[in-house]
């Protein structure tokens, strides 16, 4: 087995809509050329150009995994449904 196929966690993007609030709330998990973790946050009006981003650097994968799963709890309480792609 060569040493460039390695196992490495893959990317992750998840949607959420309030369609009773006209919102959207999508997240971004990617990893950079040096290797470290990014989370990207997007949020905002359905149909606007007005929404807002934020990115933050996590300290692992299995870190960035749980901060999802913790966007996903807050989303649902807030009324948001998840999007699948496709």
């Amino acid at each position: 087995m060569s040493t460039l196929c390695r196992m490495t966690p893959s990317a992750i993007q998840r949607s959420w809509i309030n369609p009773e609030k006209a919102r959207y709330y999508q997240v971004f998990l990617d990893q950079d050329l040096f290797g470290d973790w990014t989370l990207i946050k997007v949020w905002g009006g359905i149909g606007s150009n007005r929404g807002r981003m934020h990115s933050t650097g996590v300290a692992s994968y299995e870190a960035s995994v749980e901060q999802i799963g913790e966007i996903a709890r807050r989303r649902a309480q807030r009324g948001y449904a998840s999007v699948t792609a496709g």
